[in-house]
């Protein structure tokens, strides 16, 4: 249910003032904060399709900071779960994923939003769907993603290709990962780089081991080598 609309667009009105405010002073963290009251009132109040609008307008706002939008999208991406159905988290994650499009500082996100929302496609039965938007994230030349995470997107971007028998694309991107990779010790991953370099992310819970995705893709390759000998 949306909340009272009259209080609700007061609020955002008031900590739309104190945003601007802080942004024109380059004040990082009273824009942060800003933003990130504003997404949780939203929330708050069930105003969904008045969090989408709010998402589209901070991030537009005029000079707005890399700090306060990525601090807005990671806030949204937890809300994505707790919407009151799949049409409106659907709504959310195309909302966060077009406004993270083309922004290097939140392009690890992006690609999680992707994800989800390929893995909701897939559900539905839309696997053309699903494989069409895994494959609009080349997260190999992120240099903030961890190594698992790489890999693991990179497996499903496959799958899905085999899943919708498009073999050559398959095959394309299971190039992407070199066996010598799983040989390597993921402790030994950058954390702190000199300056300039990426600080690589640690890698969400639900991202298999670094053992668990050379199984997932040998078993992959096995399935490409038997349908393509097949065929």
């Amino acid at each position: 249910m949306e909340g009272d609309g009259t209080n609700l667009d007061a609020a955002i009105e008031s900590l739309l003032n104190v945003e601007k405010q802080m942004r024109l002073a380059g004040d990082v963290a009273g824009t942060r904060k800003a933003v990130i009251d504003i997404v949780e009132l939203c929330y708050k109040a069930g105003a969904w399709k008045t969090l989408n609008d709010q998402i589209v307008l901070l991030s537009k706002r005029r000079g707005q900071l890399k700090q306060a939008i990525t601090a807005m999208v990671q806030k949204a991406m937890e809300y994505i779960d707790l919407t009151p159905g799949i049409d409106t988290s659907i709504e959310l994650i195309k909302t966060l994923s077009s406004v993270s499009a083309g922004k290097i500082y939140v392009e690890i996100e992006r690609a999680r939003l992707i994800k989800r929302l390929a893995k909701i496609k897939e559900e539905q039965g839309q696997i053309y769907e699903a494989a069409d938007l895994m494959q609009e994230v080349a997260v190999e030349t992120f240099g903030s993603m961890a190594k698992t995470e790489k890999i693991a997107f990179i497996l499903e971007q496959v799958r899905l290709c085999l899943d919708r028998q498009d073999f050559v694309r398959a095959q394309i991107l299971s190039r992407k990962i070199s066996t010598r990779v799983f040989d390597a010790d993921p402790s030994k991953e950058k954390k702190k780089p000199k300056e300039g370099d990426s600080i690589v992310q640690d890698a969400p819970a639900d991202i298999p081991s670094l053992l668990e995705l050379k199984r997932v893709y040998y078993e992959l390759m096995i399935r490409y080598v038997i349908v393509r000998s097949s065929t």
